[in-house]
Formats: C-alpha cells, structure tokens, sequence
C-alpha cells in the first residue's frame, strides 16, 4: 500500500480501521476507496445532488477510466469550466485515481 494512503487513512479513520481495510482487501483498491470517500466531499457538494437533466452531471457510478480523464482535462484547462479547473488543479494523479475508485464504485443516485 502506497505511503501516503496510508499516513491519509491514520489521519482519519484511526490506525485499527486502516489496519483493517489494507488486512480485509489485500490491495490498494480498497484503500484508494477508502481515501476517494474521504476527497469526495467537494465534489458531492454539487453533483451529489446532480440529476441528469442538471448542468452539473452526475458522478456516482461513473466510468473510471472516464472520470480520470476527464478530471486530468480539467487540470489541464483544455475542459472549460472554472469551478472544475479549480479543483482539478489541486489533485495529484493519486488523489484523481482514487476519487475515480470510489465514484465508479458508488451507486448511481
């Protein structure tokens, strides 16, 4: 498990949950997860209530290799949107990858 996801999850959750998610999934995934809920808060603020026939698409259960292209365009300002390209540009390619993993698992609302 990556360094970072790990010192990110300790910070959260507490050692004993983070011991138990690297334990139960026996992979990064879990943990990338685990850190994309946590990242997720600005970006539900908006399109955690997106409807699909809103300006501000819907993100829950959105294609990972979809998001993260998308997110990269953004922080690459070839997307225009400024509200995006604001917070694209804060993430690290980890931090897109786990946003991804944890968008793509959630339930389409």
């Amino acid at each position: 498990m990556r360094r970072w996801a790990l010192a990110r999850l300790r910070t959260i959750f507490g050692i004993a949950i983070a011991a138990t998610a690297i334990h139960a999934a026996g992979s990064s995934m879990a943990a990338d997860v685990e850190l994309g809920r946590y990242l997720s808060s600005e970006c539900t603020t908006c399109h955690g209530a997106a409807k699909t026939d809103s300006t501000i698409p819907p993100i829950h259960g959105l294609d990972r290799g979809h998001f993260i292209e998308v997110l990269k365009a953004y922080r690459a300002k070839t997307l225009p949107n400024e509200a995006m390209r604001s917070v694209a540009a804060r993430l690290q390619d980890d931090d897109i990858a786990a946003l991804a993993a944890y968008f793509a698992a959630a339930r389409p609302r």
